[in-house]
């Protein structure tokens, strides 16, 4: 900051300055605010469906070639947990879930 110099910040007019069509423009923006918030919301959804899924697509596959039990189920809970603290969702019951979900809608 440059020494005797203070920030300013440009006042916000007052509502009877503003132009005609302020209110309709403004309503307009708002509208693509919460289309594109409800869009992503959607889309991420939509992601987090096709994440389980493809999760329990492998778990499927690898149960049927190679014989995975719940022992190992339970410690890719358990290490998904840790891998993914943040994360809720990776307990050996939801992993048995997508298992299912994949094999009930294969396609």
């Amino acid at each position: 900051m440059v020494a005797g110099k203070e920030a300013s910040f440009p006042a916000v007019p007052p509502r009877e300055g503003l132009p005609i069509d302020y209110a309709e423009t403004l309503s307009a923006i708002k509208r693509r605010v919460q289309q594109e918030r409800l869009r992503v919301v959607l889309a991420t959804n939509s992601a987090v469906v096709l994440l389980y899924w493809d999760i329990g697509k492998m778990i499927l596959d690898r149960q049927q070639r190679e014989g995975w039990g719940t022992k190992v189920i339970d410690r890719l809970a358990r290490d998904l947990r840790e891998g993914y603290p943040d994360m809720r969702g990776f307990s050996a019951r939801n992993l048995l879930f997508m298992r299912s979900f994949a094999e009930a809608c294969p396609d």
